[in-house]
């Protein structure tokens, strides 16, 4: 066998799994490796790790790891970002409004509580700003995308001229531009024929079946919201527009989620359906509305996958991210820009006000009327970059660390109460739902069963 000098520092990111019948997972992510192997087989590895001499069939059952690429001669490149990031997005999203015309009972951002509209002056600077970016990148394109806050198309004329300034930027700039927008889908026909010529793509908030949709998601009268949205949809569908559907779930609603899918294959030609629990905060404070449990959400998203593979539909949760290797959960750790309707600049999606407590750290820059410019705290970004999993103590030992990257870290916020990140809330359920994937690859790919005596 050939000697590794500390081969647990080489290859310290292989994990064992225990199972609880004598046998263990064997899992090596950046090798995207998975198989089995017997209690004395971990107990190899242990030994191997700590330099203690092996016998001949021990020996034999680590050159086996080797041979099949579970074990590292020298130390594999980690998916982390460069330490020589530099600050320059190409992609803005813009919170047009923190207006709404719908009350969902669980809205995270208590929309409609405010009504400021983002001026179009804001959001034509941050569209010159990433495309020049893009084409300072060499990039063949930029992004512009619209959240909220609010919804953002009750912003209609911003929302519209945003985007049409947009492509004619593109069009002087020789570039091509994608435009998204992350809506409740309420839009009226001349709206949906807009959207059609000039979007990509959209991802629509719809949570069922009518019953359903019309009791989470009420018009702002109190009126039922699914008729006019299955009518959108049908729209798009008529007309091959690329569009997923994001779907909250609550304990009311847990155990629907199978039919939930069969539903929306049923009456949709959707990209994706993306599912998650429900999270405490927000107007769920006043409304009642609770999560479900992790085993309920566990037992019945991972039927509802089954069935979705069966049938065809693209079922992603956050958490659950196997065919990824990343280092951050997403934007807000150090490279999201998006802008509020004042003109804040908040890496974090959730982070919508300036007198919640995280926007002293999310909120790292503002809108200069003056300047006509984007002024940036790079000591903030800095801060927020130190986020990735990599820097994260909590998570150096979690079979999970390069596929949910440390979890939303406004959720791990809201359980520290700090700044700290000591866990999220979801790691039961994220590392419970990996290993329920992991053991379908097992399956599906027969893999092979490494042991010692």
């Amino acid at each position: 066998m050939k000697i590794i000098k500390k081969p647990a520092e080489i290859n310290n990111e292989l994990y064992v799994i225990n199972r609880g019948d004598n046998s263990f997972i064997l899992y090596s992510p950046l090798n995207k490796k998975v198989g089995v192997i017997n209690g004395s087989g971990a107990n190899t590895i242990t030994k191997y790790f700590s330099e203690e001499s092996l016998g001949n069939e021990e020996e034999l059952f680590i050159e086996n790891l080797y041979q099949n690429d579970f074990l590292n001669e020298t130390a594999l490149e980690k998916p982390v970002f460069p330490s020589t990031f530099e600050f320059l997005p190409t992609e803005v999203t813009l919170f047009a409004t923190s207006r709404c015309n719908l009350r969902c009972r669980y809205c995270y951002a208590d929309a409609g509580k405010k009504s400021e509209d983002m001026s179009l002056e804001t959001a034509k600077a941050a569209i010159d700003l990433v495309a020049y970016n893009a084409g300072l990148a060499g990039l063949s394109h930029f992004v512009v995308g619209f959240h909220g806050g609010g919804e953002p198309t009750v912003a209609w004329d911003l929302v519209s001229a945003a985007t049409e300034y947009a492509h004619e930027v593109a069009l002087q700039k020789g570039l091509d531009v994608e435009i998204f927008a992350a809506t409740n889908g309420t839009f009226n026909k001349k709206q949906r024929e807009f959207i059609l010529k000039y979007f990509t793509n959209l991802n629509i908030s719809i949570d069922g079946p009518a019953d359903v949709q019309d009791y989470n998601r009420p018009m702002i009268n109190g009126s039922g919201s699914f008729q006019v949205i299955k009518d959108n949809l049908k729209f798009f569908d008529e007309h091959g527009f690329d569009y997923g559907v994001r779907s909250t779930i609550t304990e009311k609603d847990v155990h629907r989620i199978e039919e939930i899918v069969e539903w929306f294959k049923s009456e949709f030609n959707i990209s994706f359906l993306h599912l998650e629990p429900v999270w405490l905060c927000g107007r769920c404070m006043t409304s009642g509305e609770v999560p479900p449990t992790d085993i309920d959400f566990i037992s019945n998203f991972t039927k509802a996958a089954d069935k979705a593979e069966a049938i065809g539909v693209n079922l992603i949760y956050s958490g659950l991210r196997l065919d990824s290797l990343i280092s951050k959960f997403c934007a807000a750790a150090g490279d999201g820009f998006n802008v509020l309707p004042d003109g804040t600049v908040t890496s974090c999606y959730e982070i919508t006000e300036n007198d919640s407590p995280k926007a002293e750290l999310f909120h790292y820059g503002r809108y200069d009327s003056g300047s006509k410019q984007f002024i940036f705290d790079k000591n903030k970004i800095k801060r927020l970059q130190k986020y990735s999993v990599e820097n994260i103590a909590h998570c150096q030992d979690c079979f999970c660390k390069w596929h949910c990257a440390g979890d939303c870290v406004s959720k791990v916020f809201d359980m520290s109460q700090s700044f700290e990140h000591h866990g999220s809330p979801r790691c039961y359920l994220n590392r419970q739902l990996t290993i329920w994937q992991l053991e379908k690859l097992l399956a599906k790919q027969n893999t092979n069963v490494y042991e010692t005596r």
